[in-house]
């Protein structure tokens, strides 16, 4: 009794973990037992997480093999979303199972190592998922706003994402402790333990400081530099446009000529808008062709129709991103703050382990968006026609 003198909490935990675990002489407890507030649903859980996983799983490798086999890894946006993908692989290979079995089993059979460590696996490939966003954000930015600025490394940047978020998540294991039930109630509880957070330590503040550094303060810079972003491009195309109508070309002033040697256009139709002078394209022109003094290579044009589009489908990713780890941010933000009873506590399992599903949700959103993305206009009709095609069978069959 010398480890729990003095520790009256710990019998309490003792307590109302046998109670919650419906101890009978008869119950192994060194055998994994579902929760009691989730026996009758825990089929539906399993079987939604296995969904997400395999489809995850599946997206993400896919969307890896694409990348290095057509070499987008040499440009930098897709070189963070490959870091993206394996950080999502991440997340269905190791964190989802682990996470699930967890919220599904009542009783801690992981030992103390998983104790310390299960949360800080939890947390640190979503953080590195939001901080790469963060990246992503911050190199279009110097790409689109700042041409003449060096963007900096992707390995490098991507190396710091993966340092701090594990940094940001190593004092998350001050707040836990475990009890061993083995050395405490006998040979039957032998490794058996009960992992919890020790709330005298107000761990809320810790929590209340990783969602402001990690979720809710990089959104709000991701929104302000895609706010940005999107107006520089469409600034860009404004002033394409006007020099592609103005009529003599000697109404292109310099300014515009130099505007708008940054701007190439993807679609052959609007390659007529570039200002039609004596003063040589992008492409030709020598670094002391400048004015200004400052040089510009072939990689500083911007395709216009390119990178709106990549502008759209990254702001999509973010945003269902955002939307889908929201729920359970908000729930672990305010967990602290409503205390758990018997009359609770079934319903908190439950509307966890839904959040849960949700957050896991965003691993099969971005293969989605990829393929999207990268998938030809004759295959999307193709797609298109095949849908319409099968509406129409089910239709007159139904005729």
């Amino acid at each position: 009794m010398a480890l729990i003198d003095g520790q009256e909490t710990y019998i309490g935990l003792i307590l109302k973990w046998i109670h919650d675990n419906n101890s009978t002489e008869g119950v192994d407890f060194t055998q994994p037992h579902v929760r009691r507030s989730l026996r009758y649903v825990y089929p539906l859980f399993m079987f939604l997480h296995a969904i997400v996983g395999v489809f995850g799983l599946v997206g993400n490798i896919a969307i890896l093999v694409v990348i290095g086999k057509r070499g987008l890894y040499k440009d930098q946006t897709f070189f963070f979303l490959g870091n993206i993908a394996f950080s999502d692989l991440i997340k269905c290979m190791f964190v989802l199972p682990v996470t699930l079995s967890n919220l599904l089993i009542g009783n801690w059979v992981f030992g103390s190592f998983l104790c310390f460590f299960l949360p800080m696996m939890q947390c640190f490939p979503i953080h590195s998922t939001m901080l790469t966003y963060l990246m992503i954000a911050i190199d279009r930015y110097r790409l689109i706003v700042t041409p003449f600025k060096a963007r900096a490394p992707a390995g490098l940047c991507i190396i710091g994402v993966w340092v701090a978020a594990v940094c940001l998540v190593l004092p998350f294991a001050v707040y836990l402790r475990y009890i061993d039930l083995g050395s405490i109630l006998g040979d039957r509880f032998d490794g058996v333990g009960i992992c919890y957070v020790n709330q005298e330590r107000h761990i809320e503040e810790y929590i209340r400081a990783m969602f402001v550094t990690l979720y809710a303060m990089p959104l709000a810079v991701i929104g302000f530099l895609c706010v940005k972003v999107s107006a520089e491009l469409k600034s860009l195309e404004t002033v394409s446009l006007s020099v592609h109508f103005s009529a003599p070309s000697e109404l292109c002033t310099h300014s515009e000529q130099s505007y708008n040697s940054r701007i190439r256009w993807a679609d052959p139709d609007t390659e007529s808008s570039r200002c039609d002078t004596d003063v040589p394209s992008s492409e030709s022109r020598s670094p002391k062709d400048y004015a200004d003094g400052t040089t510009q290579d072939s990689d500083d044009d911007i395709d216009l129709v390119k990178e709106k589009r990549t502008q759209n489908y990254l702001i999509t990713m973010v945003t269902l991103f955002a939307m889908c780890w929201c729920p359970l941010n908000i729930l672990i933000l305010v967990q602290f703050f409503v205390h758990e009873n018997g009359n609770n506590t079934g319903h908190f399992d439950i509307t966890y382990t839904t959040f849960t599903v949700f957050g896991f949700l965003s691993t099969c959103i971005n293969p989605v968006l990829f393929a999207s993305w990268r998938m030809s206009s004759s295959t999307k009709d193709r797609l298109r026609g095949y849908f319409r095609f099968s509406s129409r069978s089910r239709t007159g069959s139904q005729v």
